[in-house]
């Protein structure tokens, strides 16, 4: 479940900071570790996993400091 939502969240992130695609999977672990988000698991016919409204703007300016640094 863990490399889902690292990817989920890589897909949204990577292209909205444009961050480098050749970023690691650890170094994304570390940044969205660092950054703790609230997520949502819904399933309304459909699973859904949703990042929290108040987790956005926190998960973005970590994802931005902690990646856009070399590795």
């Amino acid at each position: 479940m863990k490399g889902l939502i690292l990817q989920l969240i890589r897909d949204e992130y990577q292209p909205l900071l444009q961050l480098p695609v050749d970023l690691s999977d650890e170094s994304w672990s570390e940044a969205v570790t660092k950054a703790n988000p609230v997520l949502f698991y819904l399933n309304d016919g459909a699973p859904l996993i949703q990042i929290g409204e108040a987790s956005r703007a926190s998960l973005q300016k970590c994802l931005k400091q902690e990646l856009s640094q070399p590795e």
